[in-house]
């Protein structure tokens, strides 16, 4: 599959991501926006998520795949990166695993479901398909909007990108890195 064809189809998935229509007095669900899921959520076979992957000169990287399976007595999950070029398959534990939000949030009925301005999450960047540490700059309006955010970049005097446009999709909480795993 040609990269463009790949980037136009992670933004298909964004547009066409179900959006949460609730009632005033019920609570949010779990991965809906900002949402976090419970700390037992099992992600299900081809969902889509952030998983923090070792690459080959031993860097570390949050790219974006799909749950192949979970195994219940490893707590290990299989994934595939989702990069056709890289085509990889990982076998990761619980914790290097973010579950990507299962609907959009509407900010104008549910705007506490929505990560606030200046809030550190990971975002994937445009047009590539790994996760980056970003700043919220601002939130999305309406349902279509998507999150404006800032890339961590030491190449800027601020130590920010340029804001750059991610849909609620690709945006998750940070997953604090425990020193020495």
């Amino acid at each position: 599959m040609r990269r463009g064809i790949l980037m136009s189809m992670l933004q298909q998935s964004a547009r066409t991501l179900p959006l949460h229509i609730g009632r005033s007095a019920q609570s949010l669900p779990p991965l809906c926006g900002a949402i976090p899921c419970d700390s037992n959520y099992i992600s299900k076979m081809g969902d889509m998520v952030a998983a923090r992957v070792k690459s080959a000169d031993g860097d570390e990287n949050w790219i974006l795949a799909e749950v192949v399976s979970y195994n219940h007595m490893t707590s290990k999950y299989d994934v595939d990166d989702i990069d056709e070029e890289q085509k990889e398959k990982h076998t990761l534990s619980r914790r290097r695993i973010i579950p990507l939000p299962l609907m959009r949030a509407n900010p104008q009925t549910d705007p506490n479901a929505l990560f606030p301005k200046e809030t550190l999450v990971m975002a994937l960047y445009p047009q590539t398909t790994c996760f980056y540490r970003a700043l919220i700059d601002d939130v999305p309006k309406t349902a279509t909007d998507e999150y404006s955010v800032l890339f961590e970049d030491n190449s800027y005097p601020n130590g920010y990108s340029p804001s750059l446009n991610v849909p609620q999709r690709y945006v998750v909480a940070v997953k604090d890195s425990k020193k020495g795993k």
